[in-house]
Formats: structure tokens, C-alpha cells, sequence
């Protein structure tokens, strides 16, 4: 039987981000019947996947509540605390933001601290860190400015990787120089894949 704790469960063990999402939005209303087998290939869980499903669902019928705080979820608040509230959630988009490289979350920050929005913006913080002459060399390779994004890094190196892509030209002048440029360009993409841990 399906019960939104066992749900907790399996989303607290769920690698693919989708299916974490699916299970937190899950309705259990009238499927509280559903198979777990079923369950399982509703979501196109992975033979190992669903190895640690089937595990975690033995545990739970054996002692429901044992289970559920051996798997609950990551980032459950350790308190009704709108504190420890801020706190999980902002761990959760901290954790999600090393997959996206989107650390806009982080201006949210000065609510829970008290500091200045001056002192603890995104924005102040990218500029403050971006002062290296390898990164401004880099930032300036991709045509972007300090404080730049991620997403707006990529989408600058994607843009420029077209403009000079070397199969584009012809003439063999041309493609050695388009060549030089996109050398350039990966090498600073690198730099900030490394950086954001993209």
C-alpha cells in the first residue's frame, strides 16, 4: 500500500532529479492500492534503481517508522523553525545549483543572516570573485561580462563556437585563425565548467 511516507522514502533514494520531482508531487488520492511494481515502471526506474526501491520498501513494512528515518528526505527541516525551513531549502537549490551552475538562490541568503543586500548579493559576490587575470582573460575570450552566469557563459560559448566553427571556412587562412578561436573559446569554457562544477 502506498502511503505518502513510503513516497518520502523512495524520493529520498531516487537518483534521476524527474522522478524525485514526480514522487514529491505525487497524488496519492485513490491510487493508495497501486503495486509497487507497477509504481516502479510508471517511473522507468533502472534495474539498480529499482533494487534499491524494492529495499527500502521491505524495510518500511517490517517498521514504517524505523524506514522512514533511516531514508527521509535529504532535506527535511529539523524543526517547524521558518529558520531551519530557510535553511533545508536553501541547502536543496545549493545542492542543485553544482548540477545547473544557477546560483541565484544565494541572494536570498541576507534574510536568513541579517547582512546587507550590498555585502551578500549574488551579484557582489560573482563580481568580488571574478578578479583573477586568467578568469577576466577567460570571461573576455567568451564575451561576457564579470558577474556572468553560467547559463549565460554557455549560451555566449555556444554562440561564438558557431561564428567560428572552422568547418565554415574555406579558404585555409580563415580556418586556421577559426581554428586558434575556438581553441581559445574551449579552453575558457573549460575554465568555467571547472568552476561551477558543471
Amino acid at each position: 500500500m502506498l502511503t505518502k511516507m513510503l513516497l518520502e522514502i523512495f524520493q529520498a533514494i531516487a537518483e534521476d532529479p524527474t522522478i524525485r520531482r514526480i514522487l514529491g508531487n505525487y497524488n496519492l488520492t485513490g491510487k493508495q492500492d497501486t503495486d509497487i511494481e507497477t509504481l516502479m515502471n510508471d517511473l522507468g526506474l533502472s534495474p539498480e534503481e529499482k533494487v534499491k526501491f524494492r529495499q527500502a520498501h521491505r524495510e518500511y513494512a517490517q517498521n514504517p517508522n524505523q524506514a522512514y528515518e533511516k531514508y527521509k528526505y535529504k532535506y527535511e527541516p529539523k524543526s517547524d523553525s521558518a529558520f531551519d525551513k530557510f535553511d533545508a531549502y536553501f541547502q536543496k537549490f545549493e545542492d542543485k545549483a553544482r548540477e545547473t551552475g544557477d546560483y541565484s538562490h544565494r541572494q536570498y541568503q541576507k534574510y536568513r543572516t541579517g547582512q546587507s543586500e550590498q555585502d551578500n548579493s549574488y551579484e557582489n559576490f560573482a563580481r568580488n570573485n571574478a578578479t583573477s587575470p586568467e578568469e577576466k582573460k577567460h570571461l573576455e575570450t567568451l564575451e561576457v561580462k564579470e558577474g556572468a552566469t553560467f547559463d549565460e557563459i554557455k549560451a555566449s560559448y555556444k554562440s561564438l563556437m558557431k561564428k567560428y566553427h572552422p568547418d565554415k571556412f574555406p579558404d585555409e587562412d580563415k580556418k586556421k585563425y577559426a581554428e586558434s578561436i575556438s581553441a581559445k573559446l574551449n579552453v575558457a569554457y573549460d575554465f568555467f565548467k571547472k568552476k561551477y562544477n558543471a
